[in-house]
């Protein structure tokens, strides 16, 4: 369906829906981007400017809407689960009984209301609407008139701010829940116009900034995971009131400068003085994104530094071809802290045992949109894009209703996983529920991460069928229609269907995978650079009707790791586009048998792609040969005098994966099977399978 079928086909009712909205919304903010932080290049665009057409992130979308909200909206509900709406209605005095599930169960549940009002802003559901509404009045009845609001104090009766009773273990979480609390009533006032939630955020924002004044006793016990700094400054944000800002700077300035600081909770070392990536996957990426918002405000150097010397250490050193951030299930840390769930040292990387929880993943995805917004780089897109095609989708089963906490990079099927919330199939609750809202907010409101504006340009990060109808930062309207198949297919059309009557410049990213990428404007190439890991910056007095096209070579790559990444010795992964791909047999399917008699890739290796619309939701496949073992050793036989001679030295300048470049080597002919490759994320859709995405190399015995 083209962008402009898709907007004749909506119904009156939802226009006038998605009118009342935006008529509302525009009492507190301008339509368009989003109010200008003073310390970044680029803005975000409103997420009611971006609709989803057609495509890969057009069918996640609907996925997300009619599938993945329902089923965490049932699983919130079921009693079996960790994370309980019920608490509210509890704490409301509208149930009674006492508290169910995690102390971490209210943010979780927010980050679901999050979700439902981003779907609100892009579809004009009224059903959302009301559902929100319901609740939003129970949390509203459940908020103390203090302002405090975490129902696992409340219902189990102890003081806010305080250290947990002993023997009760770790922190009861109560800023994260704030924290989430304070976003979600934020995106729900920017998507409704309504203020009922704001209402209840502001009373609890009032609350932490009395509190965590600096010097103030209660800092000492200040969670760990820190959505509440996000939260406070999207409040400020939202506002315009200083104090919330200040209140975030405080919680930053806190950590590490206080005792009994672990790695685990990223506050051993002061934030400004940190120079790896630590602790805690969730945490981390949960506190850099917060001191980013920070810089956006005040343009602090020594935070930009710290945030800058942090991302060398996770994208370059600690983070898994996926986007998958945090290696250890447990262990230590360098500085000797216990750690769990979290980041491991340089080159740590584990396959079988990855962890990368799913939230941690995501919470990558958003550090990295943060720092794209405030530099224009395009290798935070790069990186953003990695997450989302690959670790933060593997999060959900095809049909949207089932999840994984962990993500492994490979599964050989032995009984009992290495630790708590590995599982070998997708479930619908879990002793941990706090991944699904996670992955639903993130897909209801993908549009915002599609593209941005600055002073007289508009920048594209994410190709997908769409349109966008914003504003430039001095106002001038300006509207693209964008038709793709991608990530799938490299051609993408961009069409002008509005624009100011001056010259303004198109930026399109180039991923960093993109060698003889070509850019053409109504069909005639341009002179302009599209060199990988950039933007193509086209600059014109543009006229409606012209039509931009993208072209990406999407050839199929064989990557390596640094050799350092002890795992991946002489093993590679197989990628094309944004896309890793995996080796994945279900076991009913002979995955057992076939891993005995061995699986082995060539590094001159061909893979075709092949699109099947009907298999794991609609993917493409790569089709190529493997070798079993004895095939392996036949190989390795006939090529020996290149084998057996090591690779020319080379410098991998600061790269963690790079494509493998294949030597001269004659074709296996014997001990040879057809395989498959599936992407990464579709993995586990088919019952209990054996996988692999680094495939051992056939290089000898």
């Amino acid at each position: 369906m083209s962008p402009i079928q898709a907007f004749k086909d909506r119904s009156l009712l939802q226009i006038a829906v998605w009118a009342a909205v935006w008529l509302a919304a525009a009492a507190s903010s301008s339509h368009g981007a989003a109010p200008l932080s003073p310390a970044v290049k680029l803005r975000g665009v409103d997420v009611r400017d971006v609709r989803w057409t057609e495509g890969f992130w057009a069918e996640k979308h609907e996925l997300c809407r009619h599938a993945i909200l329902p089923s965490v909206e049932a699983a919130l509900l079921d009693s079996r689960n960790s994370e309980q709406l019920i608490n509210f209605k509890i704490a409301a005095g509208l149930e009674s009984g006492d508290y169910r599930g995690t102390n971490w169960s209210d943010g979780d549940c927010y980050k679901w209301i999050e979700a439902m009002a981003l779907m609100y802003a892009c579809t004009g559901d009224a059903s959302l609407d009301r559902r929100m509404d319901e609740w939003i009045a129970v949390i509203a009845k459940a908020q103390r008139p203090d302002g405090y609001l975490s129902t696992n104090l409340q219902l189990k009766k102890l003081p806010p701010f305080t250290p947990p009773p002993k023997g009760y273990g770790g922190t009861l979480h109560e800023l994260y829940n704030f924290g989430h609390l304070l976003t979600a009533a934020c995106v729900h006032h920017r998507c409704t116009g309504k203020d009922n939630f704001l209402r209840v955020a502001r009373k609890a924002a009032d609350l932490l900034h009395d509190t965590l004044k600096p010097g103030a006793p209660a800092l000492a016990v200040t969670s760990g995971n820190m959505p509440v700094i996000m939260g406070l400054i999207d409040l400020y944000r939202a506002t315009g009131d200083r104090r919330y800002l200040d209140t975030a700077k405080v919680i930053v300035d806190a950590r590490g400068t206080l005792p009994g600081g672990t790695d685990l909770t990223q506050d051993r070392v002061p934030f400004r003085e940190e120079t790896e990536a630590v602790g805690h996957a969730v945490f981390a990426t949960y506190l850099y994104c917060g001191a980013a918002d920070l810089y956006a405000e005040t343009g602090e150097k020594a935070l930009w530094d710290a945030l800058e010397r942090i991302w060398h250490s996770a994208a370059l050193r600690r983070t898994y071809i996926t986007g998958g951030a945090g290696a250890l299930p447990n262990g230590k840390s360098a500085r000797g802290d216990d750690v769990h769930e979290a980041f491991g040292a340089d080159y740590q990387l584990p396959n079988r045992t990855a962890y990368n929880e799913t939230c941690a993943n995501i919470g990558n995805a958003m550090w990295n949109w943060r720092m794209l917004q405030i530099t224009g780089d395009a290798k935070y897109a790069d990186m953003m894009e990695r997450v989302l095609y690959n670790s933060a989708l593997s999060a959900v089963s095809a049909d949207g209703r089932n999840f994984f906490y962990a993500n492994p990079l490979a599964w050989n099927g032995e009984s009992g996983w290495p630790t708590k919330h590995f599982t070998d199939q997708r479930w619908f609750v879990h002793t941990c529920y706090c991944c699904p809202p996670q992955v639903a907010r993130t897909l209801a409101g993908l549009g915002r991460w599609a593209y941005s504006v600055s002073e007289d340009s508009v920048w594209v990060h994410l190709y997908g069928g769409n349109t966008l109808q914003t504003r430039l930062p001095d106002g001038a309207p300006v509207a693209l229609a964008q038709e793709t198949q991608y990530p799938w297919d490299g051609r993408v059309k961009i069409t002008v269907t509005q624009t100011p009557d001056r010259p303004w410049t198109l930026n399109l990213r180039i991923p960093g995978w993109a060698e003889n990428a070509a850019v053409k404007v109504n069909g005639r190439a341009v002179d302009v650079p599209a060199k990988p890991g950039t933007y193509a910056s086209v600059r014109r007095a543009w006229a409606v009707g012209d039509a931009v096209e993208v072209d990406l070579p999407m050839a199929v790559r064989l990557m390596e790791a640094h050799p350092q990444v002890e795992d991946c010795r002489d093993r590679a992964a197989v990628m094309r586009g944004p896309i890793v791909y995996c080796l994945e047999v279900p076991k009913d399917q002979g995955a057992e048998a076939l891993w005995e008699a061995g699986v082995f890739l060539p590094e001159n290796a061909r893979f075709t792609p092949r699109h099947d619309k009907s298999f794991l939701g609609g993917v493409t496949v790569l089709e190529g040969v493997l070798l079993t073992r004895a095939g392996r050793d036949r190989f390795v036989g006939q090529n020996a005098e290149v084998l057996l001679r090591a690779r020319p030295a080379s410098d991998w300048n600061h790269a963690l994966y790079r494509e493998l470049t294949p030597r001269r080597l004659k074709p296996p002919a014997e001990g040879t099977f057809a395989a498959t490759l599936i992407p990464y994320f579709a993995w586990a859709n088919r019952g209990p399978s054996l996988m692999d995405v680094w495939i051992p190399l056939a290089v000898g015995p």
